[in-house]
């Protein structure tokens, strides 16, 4: 006997069941031709993101089968991806039955048929499950972070009434025609069984109707995906393709060469990137980025979930009037984004930290998004927080952000330039924190100190060097980033040094990743990674562990942006005998509240980012906090210090040198350029400190 089961039931009616499934299809098309054309309206060129395309194809495809963008705590995935599994393999079915009946081809029969019954018997019931699932988290648990809309409970019984009417389909047949292998079907074996004292006529109405049911519902699903949130089907695997893992990274540059321009930045929906309007519509609304936003979770009026909803829904309103041929006051104004939909606090709110990205399961790019705005305001509306205003000013005049001469730091440091060691081969860029910070100071001193005692002639860059630009290009003043770095690149390109080492995670994505857009090209190493190889090379000896717990404080730069998370690990092992975790580590580390300019803004709403890190690491008790990065360095200090919280904060580079048995002239005293512990020093409030430089206006 040939293991299959009979088609064709209905062949005679094959045209009208063709004929809807053409409509079906052609609204499905018209929507999401209609979606695209939206995101046409925005910036840049799609074949710029068609890049890697078999690379990108593979990652879809894995992300889409093991669902990894969603595994991560606390959120619930599974349900999901039961969801996502079972519509793959109700796929698989019908296109298997379709291939059979209309092609002759082997694909529903012998043990394929088999398995492919029972696969899709089991997954009609656990995506029923999943939907049960899905349904008591938005209606009775409510999680806060999830976005309810009035058509969600519909969109949900619809679906479900697709896959109870394909089970009851199932089990009618069953019972109106023996089946040889009923348990290959268990769910439709169980449903003939209660229908055995039905007669054989009512048995084929039943039969009939429900397979003309099951037939609309599925086709009225699929047309309906683009007209509803089912559209993320389509747009979120588009976001996900089309995703640029280094958006973040690497901002793009504005061209100020074109006299006519008339504004900078993002003040109306269609100066976005087309990827950004792809993403606000790709946005499933889960809540993950606001739940991990540091600047949501410390009471700030910023949720990267809600400006994506206000993105959608301008996109969809400003399409609407274009067609349409409306030019109302919203149409024609040059700025109908910010202030007016989205609020100019949540965009300063911002840290940069990539967290939101990091959790987002549909890959979308929320930072650029926010910056992109930012340099509307900067740029076009000279609209910012008066704090920034000295910010500004001191790196336009003196080339930092603290506005203090460099001559103050290099008698203090003691370091040598270029000129001094015409042999170095590595260059020590100590940031603006390493020359101007007196408490990073000692970090700088750390590290050098390691570097003579490990053989490596080194230098830092002489007076001419500037601010690496990092703050001022995500704060928003692209003008001004672009006119440091072209400075940097110049006197860089001058020294002829090529192998760059920094502490600051900041400056180590701004030279690496941004300087080759204007011709920098520079081996940027951290500092922990650079340690982390002396130490395998035998070039540094061996510490002496100490006995306390420490624990690593991931900043964002290093963890999300770099990916840099076992070098510090490894120090920190070789440094403790007890290393520990803080709860959140790693890529899902919690931000110190200081990267994207905020270290020179004032925190006036909600908590401070910084008080909310030390509270958590309070909550763990833990006492010795070491990190790699002079922005984590302060900023925890600052909220240690506020909260009066016995915490040592440290720099890698401070407790490595503590520990190494140093030889011959170089003591704990000239490492660390004092005879103090290089714990925690608090440094003046910044605001007090900013004040002692010189950024007089005038």
């Amino acid at each position: 006997m040939e293991v299959t089961r009979p088609l064709g039931t209905y062949s005679h009616l094959y045209w009208l069941m063709y004929l809807l499934t053409t409509a079906a299809a052609a609204s499905l098309a018209w929507g999401v031709w209609s979606r695209v054309r939206r995101w046409r309206l925005g910036q840049g060129r799609i074949r710029d993101r068609l890049d890697r395309r078999w690379s990108r194809t593979l990652e879809l495809a894995l992300d889409l089968a093991s669902h990894r963008r969603f595994r991560r705590a606390p959120h619930p995935w599974i349900f999901h991806a039961l969801l996502v599994w079972g519509c793959g393999i109700f796929l698989l079915g019908t296109v298997c039955v379709m291939l059979q009946e209309h092609f002759r081809l082997p694909t529903f029969m012998g043990v394929w048929y088999l398995l492919l019954s029972l696969t899709l018997d089991l997954f009609a019931a656990l995506v029923l499950g999943a939907l049960a699932w899905a349904a008591w988290r938005r209606f009775v648990r409510r999680p806060e972070e999830l976005t309810r809309s009035p058509g969600d409970g519909m969109l949900l019984l619809f679906f479900a009434a697709v896959v109870i009417s394909g089970l009851l389909l199932e089990g009618v047949r069953m019972a109106r025609q023996e089946d040889p292998w009923p348990l290959w079907s268990p769910v439709g074996h169980w449903i003939s069984g209660g229908l055995s004292g039905f007669g054989m006529d009512a048995l084929t109405s039943a039969h009939q109707g429900l397979w003309w049911g099951h037939l609309l519902l599925a086709l009225g699903f699929l047309a309906a995906i683009p007209y509803t949130r089912l559209f993320h089907l389509f747009a979120a695997p588009a976001a996900l393709f089309f995703n640029d893992r280094h958006a973040s990274q690497v901002l793009i540059p504005l061209d100020f060469s074109d006299e006519e321009t008339a504004a900078f930045g993002v003040g109306r929906i269609e100066d976005f990137h087309w990827k950004r309007l792809l993403d606000a519509d790709a946005c499933t609304h889960c809540g993950r980025c606001q739940v991990q936003c540091p600047a949501w979770d410390s009471g700030k009026p910023l949720s990267p979930k809600e400006v994506g909803a206000v993105l959608s829904s301008c996109l969809a309103d400003h399409d609407r009037d274009r067609r349409t041929g409306q030019t109302g006051d919203r149409a024609a104004s040059p700025a109908p984004l910010i202030g007016a939909v989205i609020r100019e606090e949540a965009l300063w709110a911002c840290t940069t930290c990539r967290a939101c990205e990091v959790y987002c399961p549909v890959g979308i790019e929320h930072v650029p998004r926010f910056i992109d705005m930012r340099r509307f305001l900067v740029l076009t509306e000279a609209r910012f927080p008066a704090e920034l205003q000295t910010t500004f000013r001191a790196l336009e005049r003196h080339g930092n952000p603290w506005g203090i001469a460099r001559r103050e730091s290099d008698a203090t440091l003691k370091l040598p330039t270029p000129a001094d060691e015409p042999r170095a081969e590595i260059l020590l860029w100590p940031g603006c924190s390493g020359f101007f910070d007196p408490r990073y100071r000692q970090v700088i001193a750390a590290l050098a100190g390691l570097l003579k005692q490990a053989g490596i002639r080194f230098a830092v860059p002489g007076e001419e060097v500037v601010c690496c630009g990092d703050g001022a290009r995500r704060l928003g003043n692209e003008y001004l980033f672009q006119d440091l770095a072209r400075r940097n690149i110049a006197v860089l390109k001058g020294i002829g040094i090529h192998r760059i080492v920094t502490p600051c995670p900041h400056c180590l994505n701004t030279l690496s990743n941004e300087y080759p857009q204007f011709g920098g090209h520079f081996q940027v190493l951290h500092h922990s990674v650079l340690l982390q190889n002396l130490m395998v090379e035998k070039r540094l000896p061996r510490p002496e562990p100490g006995k306390a717990p420490a624990a690593f404080h991931d900043p964002c730069y290093l963890a999300r942006y770099a990916g840099e998370m076992a070098a510090p690990r490894e120090l920190l092992r070789a440094v403790t005998d007890s290393p520990v975790e803080i709860p959140r580590h790693g890529e899902e580390s919690f931000c110190c509240g200081g990267g994207g300019g905020r270290i020179w803004l004032e925190e006036d709403a909600g908590q401070s980012v910084a008080a909310r890190r030390i509270q958590e690491i309070v909550d763990s008790s833990l006492v010795n906090i070491v990190t790699a990065c002079p922005f984590c360095l302060t900023m925890l200090s600052d909220g240690a210090k506020r909260r009066g919280a016995d915490i040592q904060i440290s720099d890698l580079a401070e407790i490595l040198a503590q520990n190494i048995k140093t030889s011959g002239k170089e003591s704990s005293h000239e490492q660390h350029g004092n005879g103090g512990h290089p714990g925690v020093r608090h440094r003046p409030h910044r605001q007090e400190e900013r004040a002692s430089g010189d950024r007089n206006p005038g």
